[in-house]
């Protein structure tokens, strides 16, 4: 009978399956050979702050423009937009696998300024299939402004072995550095506290079309 229950609980700890169900992707990429790109994106950016009255949306402080920026024109603008599309891609076919769809979007993209003391509140994107943002300054080193993302499971974090397992991602901007992740996702930006400022083009892309791959002529 020992030899029996040994043998059970062996098995069980070898053989038992432990699932991980309704995983949330996300896609981050750092992009080499931007400096330029982000020295033209940054100038475009500030000089449109000064310019343009900001959005209030999830911004406490700061400054965002309209979901316009990716029809502000010229090919610094255009240059970024094709990257953001690229990425857009390869985490669709990941995130889509085995299907590993190819799919078109819809994409609206606005462009945000946290100076000393601004954050964002925590929210999300309806509507949108993938959310995401690009770093083209992320200002000073070591001065908050941390992307966070929350549990999509809001009880976990107080049910489900807290303080053993993580309720929250923190991602560090950098030069570069894109993030996409599901719009149902809440998501928020602490509090910076630099003296340059904290440039980015946060976005949303709407798919309009999708396929499988193997589908594809």
């Amino acid at each position: 009978m020992l030899d029996e229950k040994t043998n059970a609980l062996a098995d069980l700890a070898q053989n038992g399956r432990m699932e991980n169900i309704f995983a949330t992707p996300i896609f981050s990429h750092v992009f080499k050979g931007m400096e330029a790109l982000n020295r033209e994106l940054r100038e475009v950016i500030l000089e449109k702050e000064r310019t343009a009255p900001s959005v209030s949306k999830s911004n406490l402080g700061g400054w965002q423009s309209p979901p316009d920026f990716f029809g502000w024109g010229g090919g610094t603008v255009a240059a970024l937009e094709r990257h953001v599309r690229f990425a857009l891609n390869v985490a669709t076919v990941r995130a889509t696998a085995p299907q590993c769809l190819k799919a078109s979007f819809d994409l609206f993209g606005w462009a945000a300024v946290n100076r000393n003391g601004h954050c964002n509140a925590p929210h999300l994107h309806p509507g949108a299939t993938w959310s995401g943002v690009y770093y083209v300054d992320p200002g000073d080193e070591e001065a908050g402004g941390q992307l966070e993302f929350a549990h999509p499971v809001a009880a976990a974090a107080m049910t489900f072995f807290p303080g053993a397992l993580p309720s929250a991602r923190l991602i560090k901007p950098e030069p570069g550095l894109i993030v996409l992740f599901p719009s149902y996702l809440i998501h928020s930006v602490r509090m910076y506290r630099g003296e340059r400022p904290r440039v980015c083009v946060p976005f949303n892309a709407h798919m309009t079309s999708a396929v499988a791959r193997n589908q594809v002529a």
